[in-house]
Parts: C-alpha cells; structure tokens; sequence
C-alpha cells in the first residue's frame, strides 16, 4: 500500500511539474514524463507486463522523437537521414538490453517452455514475453500517433488543439491497455 501511495504521488509531481514547459515543444518531456510515470503506477498496482511494456513502449518512442527535436532545435542544428528511427532505435535498446539483463524480460528459451504463461497472442512460440511484446508494440504505437499528429498538424498549419500529441498519445495508451487488459484478463490464445 506504502508502494502505491509513493508512485501516485510521484506521478502527481511530474504531471504538475509539467505546467511551465513550452507549449509549442513537440514530442516533449510532458510525453517521456506520462510514459514513464504510467509504467511506475502500472507496475506498483500489479498491472499484467503487457500493458506495463506498453507503456515502456511509449516511453522509447516519446525519448527517442524528443531528443530527435531536440537536437533539430539546438544552435548547431544535428540532423541526418533517418534520425527519428535511430534514436528509437537507440532508446529502444538502452532499455531492452538492461531489462533483459536484470531479468525482467524472461529469458528466450524459458518463454519457449512456458508460451502459455510467459506470453500473449502466440507470440510465446518466438521467445517473446509480455514485457518485450508491450515495449515492441508501444514502440510502434506511439511512433505511429506521434506521425499521424505531425501529419494532422502539417495539413492544417497548426496544431488542433493545446498538447495534441500528448492528448492523442494518452488516449491511445488507454485504449489499448484496456484492449490488452481484457486479452490477458480472458486469455484466448
């Protein structure tokens, strides 16, 4: 319960840490913070892997786009061919390979054996387990919300309203935990 109480009030700081930050930043901090402090909560209060690697995923994508834009806006201004891909590429690695390590991502084989428990959607037989599937689909996921928010805002020469990224990326997040929630809670396959 201690646990729990922390995390709620950690995430509460971060969400109200974030109201003096610069409103026309894409891909900013207040993403990276959300993600993150989704995955600390979701984790304290038992929450399945899947939806926590969800979250993990959205962590990756949200770094990766916002030390993109940043390097973009700096004074010497860094930008190369595929940089967005990279640096979540980067991201995704500099997370994966840590948890991976410390043993929180199962190890391929023991996934193997076990594809029932392990893992969801059959990804069990390809050595994948809640978590690394979450963080790989969350990864994609946001990636993909954060495009088709550039895209809309590209279109329209504006954004549609104030944090249309983070708005379009939280909700994405909800509904796919709660898509993800009731495969793990009824598992199927």
């Amino acid at each position: 319960m201690k646990t729990k109480i922390i995390f709620s009030i950690i995430f509460g700081i971060m969400l109200i840490s974030t109201i003096g930050l610069n409103l026309v930043s894409a891909h900013c901090p207040l993403c990276t913070a959300g993600a993150i402090a989704g995955f600390g909560v979701a984790r304290a209060y038992g929450v399945d892997d899947s939806i926590s690697g969800l979250l993990l995923g959205a962590f990756v994508a949200s770094t990766g786009l916002w030390i993109s834009n940043w390097l973009k806006r700096r004074k010497r201004k860094i930008d190369f061919p595929m940089q967005a891909f990279i640096l979540i590429l980067l991201s995704f690695l500099s997370l994966v390979i840590p948890l991976y390590l410390k043993g929180v991502i199962i190890d391929f084989e023991m996934v193997k054996s076990m594809p029932n428990v392990h893992s969801m959607l059959g990804m069990g037989i390809y050595g994948i387990d809640k978590v690394l599937f979450g963080i790989i689909f969350g990864t994609l996921l946001i990636s993909g919300v954060f495009s088709f928010s550039d895209y809309l805002k590209e279109k329209n020469g504006k954004r549609l309203f104030a944090f249309q990224g983070f708005v379009f990326m939280m909700i994405t997040l909800a509904i796919f935990s709660l898509i993800f929630w009731l495969i793990t809670k009824n598992p199927v396959i």
